[in-house]
Formats: C-alpha cells, structure tokens, sequence
C-alpha cells in the first residue's frame, strides 16, 4: 500500500467519526482531501457512499428516523413542522412508505401518531400504501392506528375519504369505508373521553361526506352511543361533532333514521329517571335545529309539552337546563311557540324572578314565545323592556357562561326600538357587547348572536319606493287599531341610529368585527356587510372606519363570495353589501391613507364596478350614486388606478352619463372628468373616430345642461380634453362645439366662467389657434364682457391673454 493510500484510508475512517458525530462539514472536507489522495481506495469508496446516501435522503425522513429510533422528541417536532412547510421538498413514494411502515412498527415512539397523520395528510403515496393494507385486514391496521392516537385516526379518515388512492384496488374501496365506519361507530362506546372526541370526529367526518353509503350501518345500538354524545354534560366539542353525525345520518335515512330517533327519545322519557330526561331534552334540543319537522312532531305528542313542566318538580339542575335548552330549540317551530306559551309561560316567568341557574335561558324562551320578527303579535312593549333589562343585568356579570347566554335573548329584544335605546346609554353595556363579539371566536352561537344585537343596533329604516309608502298608507288605514298603526317607530328615525352608530365606532366595534371575521358562515358575513353599511353612512363616521380596517374587511367579503351554487341569491346579497359598504367608506376618505403596497388600490375597483353593473337588477339607485363618487375618488389618484377603471368600466361609464336621473348623470361626469387626467380618457374623446366624435358632442351637451353641478364637471372635463390638439380640433369641428363654449364662458358663476376661458384659451392659443373660428361665434364680445364681470384674478389673467391672441396683440 502506498503512502497516498495509507493516508487517504486514515483521513476517511476519521472523516465517518466526524459523520457519526454529526460533524458533516468536517466530515465532507476530510473526506474530499482522501478521494483527491486516492479515489479508488475501497475505504474511501466506502465512506462516500455513506455520505452520498446521506445526502440523497431528504430532512425529513432522517428525523423520523432520528425521532423513533434514538427517541429524539425534538427531532420529531422538527420533522412536523418540515411536513407542515408548503414551501418544504416533498418525500419521494418510497421514502414516505419507509416512515409509515417505522411509525406503525415502533407506536411508542415519540409523535409517532401526530407525524403518521401528517405523512398521510400530505403524500398521496402513504394513503395508497394505508389503503392497500386496509384491504388486506382491517381489525389489525385500525388496533394499530387506534394504539397511535387520534392524529393517526384522522389520517385513516383523510385515506378513506381520498378517492383517488384506491386507484390499485377500487373495488374494495366501499368495503373498507363501510367496515372501518362500523368499527369506529363501536368505539364511541368504552374509550377514554379524549379517544372518544377523536372517534366522533372521524364519525361525523365520515356521515358528512359518506352519508348516503353509510347510514344503512348505523344500527340502533350504534346510533344510540352517538346520541349518548348530545347529553348536555358532554363537553362541548364532543356535542358538535356528534350533533353534526346525527344530522347527515337524520337526513340521508330519511323516516327510518327519524323513527330510531324517536324511538331512543320515547325510551328515555318512558324511564323517567334524572339521567334519562337529561339526555331526552338534550337530544331533542340538538335535533330541532336539524330536522325540526320531525323534532316538532315529537315534541306535540299529545301529554309532552304539558307534561314537562311537572317532570321538573324536584328535579337536578342539570335536568332541568337540559329542558329549557329544548324549550328554547322548539321555539323554531311556530306551532311549538304557541303551545310554550300556553303550558310554560307561569313556570318560565317565575324562574326569571328567581334568579335561578335557569334565569338567563328561561328569559331567552319568554323573548322567543313573546315575539318573534314578522308575526305581528300584539307584544307588550312593558314586557319586552322587562326582559331586555334583565339580559342586560346578565352580560354586566362576570360570569362568561351568563353573559354568552344572555346575547341569544338580546338578539330578539333589541328589535324593539326603546330596548336599542335602553342598550346603547349604558357604556359598561356597549363595552361588555364588543368584549364578548370579540372573545367569541370558536363559539357560533354567541357570535351570531352579538353580530345580531350590534345589526339591530346600528340599522337605519329602509327607504320605502312610492309603491311601498302606498301599500304602508292603506295598512293603516285598514287598521282598526289606531295605537298599532304600521309606521316607523321612533327610536329608528335616522337622528336616533346615528348616534348609536357613534357609540359602538367610540367602543371599538370595528376591531372587534375584524377579529371575528377569520372562519365565518354565511349568514354572519352577510349581517357584518350590513353592519358596516350602516356604520358608514353618517360621513363622518367614515374615516375612523377606515383606519381601522373596515375598507380591508367589506374586500374580503366580496372576495370570499361565488356567483353559483345552492345559495348563489345570498352570496349575491352579500356581494353587494359589501362592495356597497366599500363605496360609502371610499366616498369620504383619502386614498393614499387606506391603500398601500400590502392592500392594492385596484382591488377596490372591480367591487365598485359591480355595483354599476348591477344598478339595472335594482331600483334602489343610492349603491350606484355611492360606487361612482368612490370611483371618482380612486380616479383623483394616479394613471394606473384611472387607466384601470377605463378598461374595466368604460363601457357602463358611458352608458350612465345618458341616466335620467340627475345625480346619477352628475355623479358620471364627475367620474369621467377624474379620469380625463389619463391620456386613456383623452383618447376616447379625440382619437378621430366616430365613437369619439359622438362622445365629445355628448359632453357638450351636457357642459349645457341645467345642472349647475352636471355642467361644471363637464366643463372641468373640457378644459383638461382641450389641452390636446387633437380635442381642441374635434371641438371646434362639433357643431355649437364653439357656442358651447362660450357659453360657459358668459356664465354668471365664476367656477363655470373659469373653466369656459380655460378652454376657449386652449383653443386659441394653443398649437390649433383656432381664432377665425371663435370670431366668427362672435368670441371677442363675449370674452370682453365675461371679463368685466369677473372678480378672480386668474380668470382676469387667463382671458386678458386669451383676448390678445383673438385680438392678434403680441
């Protein structure tokens, strides 16, 4: 062996020291040092492949390997966030198979469970390998998912839902999914409450996209431990779960699934034990919200409305919260309201002056039965303020249970108009609302609630068309008694609302809408849109909006809305709630005070111009009014902003300057005469075309309306078009193009006078020097006489000059 030898083998046997010893720079330099000594040295060889196959193996899989073999946890917290990084490389087929088959043999390894989940969630190559072993056995691969945990279990569901990895063995697909359903549906029962949230979950998973294929599994038995979950003792996110899988299975089972359901509630109520009525009222109280037809037939069985409120004498708190949660429930049901009324009133109104456990959801039943929007009932405004004072008592407390509790009683109170007035003076009251819509993330209920109270609130009184004043008149008349005229009550008039708007802006209720608004439904970004359109309608409200992200919130609202679908009429209301509530904040403010580089001034113009689009489908014309005076606005800006709304919205631009509605004509020249600050716009006027043509001899038209405000927007536009030739030509060569223009000029106004000499200046002394042309309309009289009358020197200045050149006077 030679000395090259000898000493390339020492350096590469030291070289894997410093490898084994996680010193891989050294490693590497000592080993590049042996391969340039002698590279065919077997020891050498040797070690490189060691390092090459190093090098070939991603991050990732060496710290699951790291993770299981050396029980290394932070190596697998490593490992979890490299597999949650959408930027991080992905895992080779082979290489993730490597991992799930070393998670699965080793389950007490460290995040064994959470890191196969995660492997499943993001390599379709795992869950094809997952479903080729579930075909092979199912008993065995689920013991060893359930031995992992509940990321594991998810994982599993996330296999059986995903279609596409049963490509290689299709067939067996449905077998697997039914097989694993009933083996999950068994372990609801007997596990550890954890376990047990893990498994509803996947349940409810299952039904909610499997429905249809699987309710014909769900035995009564099986059904039964799912709505031993609605009990109202069970924690709260086990309820949700479990009330979502009764849901899907109530629905795709049709009668069937109704009858076991009754059948389990007919049981329970038959044992007469406190345990049994509990979950009986618990489980109908969770089923009224999903098939309230069928919970409503169960609830008026003859003797059960009568019967409940002598159930409860004697009986535990619990019991008896369970009943007024159904109480509450049932009164979706109009029938069940009245029926509430008759046999529960004299038991529900002696609990609220108790001031018992009870109190706040026996006061939110009494505000259901006593009024309810759109019947009409003949409610006592006594009662209402009675029971609103005693929700606003409630969320004055420090108790958060008592305060979310209260905000669902509220949301019906406050329809009333002396109950909004009651609310809104007393701050510790408006500060304990914005506090609880604020902390209501994660809790529905209470947030749809809050977002209901602040929308009674802050909501103005409808603009009734003629029609509908008409139909309002003959209400009345018809009304035989006079204290129930139909009218506007008068805590809604505008000078009543405004100032509540006030309040809650002074309470910080734009903060608090924001930091709800992540994950909503539908139905809550709908009652936001409105929210913040009533909050800016009083123009001094708007800036303060603004600063406080209500311009990036009403955006992404009408982002997250589609145009199709199932519920495709209330995404379009939502649509236009929001762009509109965007139109009236953008009408008042600075743009260059809201928009910046993280919030794009062009996202604000394709909402805007929804609402000129949309205009025809409506009749109210103030969303339209308001979306061009916002548009003016951005267009006061800068050429991109100015030269983005020309090709977005020119068309529907030019179709509304011929509106025959005054403010909405006024409103478009306003915008077009922003916009003739961009070549685009001086273009569509003067690039010697006949399109051209006739949109100039339109805007003369109206630089001669009766507006005062149509012509000196239009006379404004002139004066900015006139200061190129091209447009100096195609005015002289209108006819009247000229009168027009001195037209303005003879004007008594100093604004229009103004503008008329700056365009009869452009045509006279500009490259053109249409003199001959101005003459001959007799222009030397009317610029001398316009100029005796001025009192601003600019004007003066303009016209003298002006004057020389029609006079030739150097």
């Amino acid at each position: 062996m030679t000395p090259e030898d000898t000493r390339a083998a020492s350096l590469a046997t030291t070289s894997l020291e410093h490898f084994q010893a996680n010193r891989r720079e050294d490693a590497v330099r000592l080993l590049r040092e042996a391969l340039s000594l002698s590279p065919q040295n077997p020891i050498v060889l040797s070690t490189f492949a060691v390092l090459q196959e190093d090098a070939n193996t991603p991050p990732t899989s060496k710290l699951i390997h790291k993770c299981v073999i050396n029980s290394d946890e932070p190596a697998g917290h490593e490992a979890l966030r490299l597999l949650r990084d959408p930027n991080a490389a992905s895992l080779r087929n082979d290489t993730t198979v490597e991992c799930l088959e070393l998670l699965m043999s080793t389950p007490t390894a460290p995040l064994a469970g959470k890191l196969l989940g995660e492997l499943l969630r993001v390599s379709r190559g795992a869950r094809e390998h997952v479903a080729l072993k579930l075909c092979g056995g199912i008993e065995d691969v689920m013991k060893v998912f359930d031995t992992l945990g509940e990321e594991a279990i998810d994982g599993v569901v996330a296999v059986l839902l995903d279609g596409s990895a049963w490509e290689k063995d299709s067939s067996t697909h449905s077998n697997c999914l039914r097989e694993c359903f009933k083996w999950l549906l068994s372990r609801l029962a007997g596990t550890t409450s954890d376990r047990r949230l893990c498994v509803a979950r996947s349940v409810a998973r299952l039904l909610a996209s499997k429905a249809e294929e699987l309710h014909p599994f769900v035995s009564q038995s099986g059904l039964e431990q799912l709505l031993n979950l609605l009990d109202a003792t069970s924690p709260p996110e086990l309820r949700s779960h479990a009330t979502l899988g009764v849901a899907k299975f109530a629905d795709a089972a049709g009668d069937v699934g109704q009858s076991m359901i009754g059948k389990f509630v007919a049981f329970r109520l038959a044992a007469d034990e406190d345990e049994d009525l509990r979950l009986a009222y618990s489980v109908a109280a969770a089923i009224f919200p999903l098939v309230p037809q069928f919970a409503a037939t169960l609830f008026l069985t003859e003797g059960f409305v009568e019967g409940i409120v002598p159930s409860l004498q004697a009986r535990p708190e619990d019991v008896e919260a369970a009943a007024l949660d159904m109480l509450s429930a049932a009164c979706v049901d109009k029938t069940c309201r009245t029926y509430i009324a008759t046999h529960c009133t004299e038991y529900l109104e002696a609990l609220v002056k108790s001031g018992d456990q009870g109190k706040s959801t026996a006061a939110v039943v009494l505000a259901k039965v006593k009024y309810t929007p759109g019947e009409g009932k003949d409610v006592k405004q006594k009662d209402m303020d009675k029971l609103a004072s005693v929700f606003k008592g409630m969320m004055l407390t420090s108790d958060a249970e008592v305060r979310d509790s209260s905000v669902e009683g509220l949301a019906y109170t406050s329809l009333k108009g002396s109950v909004k007035e009651m609310l809104i003076r007393d701050k510790k009251f408006v500060t304990s609302l914005v506090e609880t819509l604020q902390s209501s993330s994660g809790k529905p209920t209470v947030m749809f609630g809050a977002l209901t109270v602040v929308n009674n609130l802050t909501a103005y009184a409808p603009t009734l068309s003629e029609e509908q004043q008409k139909v309002a008149q003959l209400k009345n008349y018809a009304e035989t008694k006079p204290h129930a005229k139909v009218g506007l009550d008068p805590e809604d008039k505008d000078e009543r609302v405004t100032p509540r708007c006030k309040t809650l802006l002074d309470a910080d209720i734009i903060p608090a809408l924001v930091a709800c608004s992540k994950k909503l439904t539908p139905n809550a970004i709908g009652i936001i849109s409105h929210i913040l359109l009533s909050l800016s309608k009083h123009q001094k409200h708007r800036g303060l909006i603004a600063s406080q992200g209500g311009v990036k919130l009403s955006l992404k609202f009408y982002s997250s809305t589609t145009s199709n679908g199932s519920d495709a009429a209330q995404q379009s209301a939502i649509r236009r709630t929001s762009a509109h509530a965007l139109a009236r904040i953008l009408v008042s403010v600075n743009p260059s005070h809201v928009f910046s580089s993280q919030l794009a001034i062009s996202s604000a113009i394709r909402p805007l111009y929804h609402l000129l689009e949309d205009s025809e489908e409506h009749k109210d014309l103030m969303p339209l009014f308001e979306a061009l005076l916002a548009l003016t606005n951005l267009a006061s800006t800068e050429d991109t902003t100015r030269d983005h709304i020309i090709r977005l919205a020119w068309t529907k631009i030019e179709e509304l300057l011929l509106n025959d509605n005054v403010m909405i004509q006024r409103a478009t020249v306003e915008l077009i005469c922003n916009l003739m600050a961009s070549p685009t716009a001086v273009a569509k006027f003067a690039d010697g075309s006949a399109a051209a043509s006739n949109r100039l001899h339109i805007l003369l038209a109206l630089a001669d309306a009766q507006d005062l405000a149509t012509r000196r927007a239009a006379g404004g536009a002139l004066a900015m078009l006139t200061e190129w030739d091209k447009a100096c030509e195609a005015v002289v060569k209108r006819e009247r193009g000229v009168k027009i223009v001195l037209g303005m000029v003879s004007e008594e106004g100093e604004e229009m006078r103004h503008r008329g000499v700056v365009v009869l200046k452009n045509l006279v002394c500009g490259p053109g020097a249409y003199v001959d042309e101005v003459k001959k309309e007799g222009g030397v009289e009317v610029l001398r006489e316009a100029l005796k009358s001025t009192r601003q020197p600019e004007v003066l200045g303009l016209g003298v000059e002006t004057l020389k050149a029609l006079m030739g006077v150097n």
